[in-house]
């Protein structure tokens, strides 16, 4: 065995234990394994993979800056990238960094107007900065993406987002509830949209 295939092998096995710790929620371990796999994988795209999954477990960490730094360094190869982005968005929104985060969904945004949960994080952004009416409309604009496109988790995150929307709005936020919803809600987004863009990247490590 030549020692690109030994590293290869160290990788993949540092990636299913990274894996395995994802799993059950044991995101400060998964951050050790992946550190590990940049100090060895010298492969652009495979870097770029590991990054994803590292950036991830910042946001389920909270170590939202740390995410942002990723996710930041992840655009400059790829700019085009709207998981990215997203992901971006989320940790800027998730520090109340609101006015970049609306700036990140508005440019995913401006390339897929049928992204579901961009629509809906941006109704959520909106909300947090006491623009109801811009709220519900964006919240209104994602209930009816997932209709047509959404899966059915996403149908399901947005139509309770927009439900407690509509909820507020008639009868205010008494003692802050749907504000500590917020970033409940936030977090929701984060987890439905990694369980489409996460789980593929692990593809070439898998025995």
């Amino acid at each position: 065995m030549d020692k690109s295939d030994k590293t290869h092998q160290i990788i993949s096995g540092l990636m299913k234990e990274a894996r395995h710790s994802m799993d059950h929620e044991h995101f400060q371990d998964a951050v050790i394994k992946l550190q590990r796999c940049l100090q060895l994988e010298e492969e652009p795209k495979s870097r770029a993979a590991i990054l994803g999954e590292l950036g991830y477990c910042f946001l389920r960490l909270g170590w939202f800056e740390e995410a942002i730094k990723v996710y930041t360094q992840l655009l400059k190869a790829n700019p085009a990238n709207n998981d990215s982005r997203f992901f971006l968005a989320s940790a800027y929104a998730s520090l109340k960094w609101t006015n970049d985060a609306i700036e990140e969904l508005r440019t995913i945004l401006s390339t897929d107007l049928n992204d579901v949960l961009a629509h809906h994080d941006l109704g959520l952004c909106y909300r947090d900065l006491g623009w109801m009416k811009e709220s519900l409309e964006e919240m209104k604009i994602a209930n009816a993406k997932a209709m047509i496109y959404g899966n059915p988790e996403e149908k399901e995150v947005v139509k309770s987002s927009l439900s407690n929307l509509e909820e507020e709005m008639e009868n205010g936020d008494d003692g802050g509830v749907k504000e500590a919803l917020l970033f409940f809600v936030l977090l929701i987004t984060i987890i439905k949209r990694s369980s489409k863009t996460i789980l593929p990247h692990l593809c070439k490590y898998r025995p």
